[in-house]
């Protein structure tokens, strides 16, 4: 399944680093707006684009795995 591990801010003061998102549903990339939205099962979690440096996305065993950091 593809996932994503993020390191960013998901809200005011509040670091995520290193986050694993599995099941990953959609990633929607709001460049204007500077957020980027993961959506999984669990629901739908949004993170703050400013400071993030590197965005991949490499292809493993037919899935996606995306880094943001």
């Amino acid at each position: 399944m593809p996932s994503v591990t993020i390191t960013a801010k998901t809200g005011p003061d509040r670091q995520v680093t290193g986050l694993v998102i599995n099941e990953v549903d959609t990633v929607e990339l709001d460049l204007a707006g500077k957020i980027v939205r993961v959506a999984s099962p669990k629901g739908i979690s949004e993170y703050d684009l400013t400071g993030v440096t590197v965005i991949t996305d490499t292809i493993t065993g037919g899935n996606h795995v995306i880094v943001i950091s």
